[in-house]
């Protein structure tokens, strides 16, 4: 069980370093405050550590055996297959439907994906995360976010 771990360990301290890489290019610190290379550097600092910890449990730590459920079935397959395919459908959506209509679609799908849920739940979270959402983004926070070619 120890591979895995040790894969995940390697990948994150690689993304780390990329990341660290790339905010260094930016900005630090300005004038007003913190630059837009500030937040990357630390939290790309941030996964660098988690990774190597994870590294280092993985390598030094006594192995567990692996879980029966482990790997995934065909049903955890398929959902994972639905997620990637809302969210690629979200992307190809957001400018031609908006964020209001894309979200909610996005949402009822995600949310018939990962389970069985009561059809007022989704509904609930779908209109509160796309209309609501948008409203508080638009409205409060003064966010432009796409409208679409129906204006809603």
């Amino acid at each position: 069980m120890k591979t895995p771990y040790q894969v995940a360990g390697v990948l994150f301290m690689l993304l780390s370093a990329l990341v660290v890489q790339q905010s260094l290019r930016l900005q630090y610190y300005t004038s007003l405050g913190p630059g837009p290379g500030f937040f990357p550097l630390w939290v790309g600092g941030a996964v660098g550590v988690m990774g190597a910890l994870t590294l280092y449990q993985a390598t030094f730590r006594p192995s567990e055996p692996m879980p029966d459920d482990f790997v995934p079935s065909s049903a955890g397959y398929l959902r994972m297959g639905a997620i990637v395919l809302s969210l690629v459908g979200a992307v190809v959506l957001m400018d031609p439907l908006g964020f209001r209509l894309t979200m909610l679609a996005f949402l009822v799908v995600l949310l018939s994906a990962l389970g069985r849920q009561n059809i007022l739940v989704t509904a609930l979270v779908a209109l509160t995360g796309s209309f609501g959402v948008y409203f508080a983004f638009v409205e409060w926070l003064k966010v432009v976010l796409p409208i679409g070619v129906l204006g809603i």
